[in-house]
């Protein structure tokens, strides 16, 4: 029982991140391209360039905390074996 809580604390953790990440990514972006419209006055060409790279950056997040979480579950299931 104690392992199953344990496993479920750390997929909750990994899910909160991974949400946080790609969160944080797009509105650094909004916030970039924001100012770089203000300073420019090119509303709202950078706002959208930066929330696209905004997106992408998060996804590449999921994609990595992804990542290390298979590897480091298929370490574990090696090692258990």
């Amino acid at each position: 029982m104690n392992d199953d809580k344990r496993r479920l604390i750390q997929t909750l953790g990994l899910v909160s991140s991974m949400g946080i990440s790609v969160a944080l990514a797009i509105i650094i972006g909004v916030l970039i391209g924001r100012q770089l419209d203000k300073w420019l006055g090119t509303h709202p060409w950078f706002f959208f360039i930066f929330l696209f790279f905004g997106i992408a950056a998060g996804f590449r997040n999921i994609y990595i905390i992804a990542g290390r979480a298979i590897k480091k579950d298929d370490g574990d299931k090696d090692s258990r074996e």
